[in-house]
């Protein structure tokens, strides 16, 4: 159990200004109707409102700090670092945490919905609307970049492609993303209700292989997987720390 860790060579950081970047329309059209559905949801007032009440509670929390560790894990693993792009940020979940952590923050989000809370929370932070795809920044103009709660949710591997490729065209020192990985009992039990047809359809989960193999072909090299839970099987998410080559 724990961190799968490949050897890496020691990246350091060094800060660039980067560009500022607003826009209230984002370009859908590589979006899966399903996707695009979820992108609408998300867009609702109303629902980016309540969407914190998630990491409430007992569970809630646990659930939140459980990702945190992962994600102070993968920073660690990287090296120093001074500025972060997080995206989707939602509506700053992470904003306190890494601010904390001393990383100059930056969020983006393609809901102005969700930027909105993130804004009313955490005043000064800045935060932008973004199409992850087309990202508007130039090239390292981040340390990090990190990217959760998204990539299980892109059954298109194409555009999760593209959303990778922009990850490691903005960063200097590394990306921390996280995946659904199929060898999870979570994840079974998911595909056995897809066949019995208690669901809709199955979870959408990958092999490590493919996982690593999808950030490799993005321009990028992986130095570590990390469960977010203790024990790897009852993990279905897994956090990848990976560094842009050279």
């Amino acid at each position: 159990a724990g961190v799968h860790q490949r050897p890496r060579a020691v990246v350091g950081a060094e800060r660039r200004p980067h560009a500022r970047y607003d826009a209230t329309r984002v370009d859908e059209h590589k979006l899966a109707p399903e996707e695009r559905a979820k992108l609408s949801l998300y867009r609702d007032q109303l629902v980016a409102a309540s969407y914190d009440q998630r990491w409430r509670g007992e569970r809630g929390r646990a659930r939140d700090q459980r990702k945190q560790r992962a994600i102070a894990t993968a920073l660690a693993l990287l090296g120093p670092a001074k500025t972060i792009l997080d995206v989707p940020c939602g509506t700053g979940r992470f904003t306190g945490f890494l601010a904390k952590a001393g990383l100059e923050y930056t969020g983006g989000d393609a809901s102005l919905a969700m930027l909105t809370e993130a804004r009313r929370k955490h005043e000064g932070a800045r935060f932008a609307v973004v199409d992850l795809a087309r990202l508007p920044y130039p090239d390292r103009s981040f340390d990090v970049a990190l990217c959760i709660r998204l990539m299980h949710l892109v059954r298109d591997r194409e555009l999760r492609a593209s959303f990778l490729r922009e990850l490691a065209r903005v960063s200097k020192v590394g990306v921390i993303v996280d995946f659904r990985q199929d060898k999870a009992l979570k994840v079974w039990l998911g595909r056995a209700r897809a066949k019995l047809g208690l669901r809709a359809k199955p979870p959408g989960a990958l092999a490590l292989e493919k996982i690593h193999a999808e950030l490799e072909a993005a321009g990028l090299e992986v130095i570590a997987s990390i469960p977010v839970r203790k024990i790897p099987y009852l993990s279905d998410k897994v956090v990848i720390v990976a560094k842009p080559r050279a």
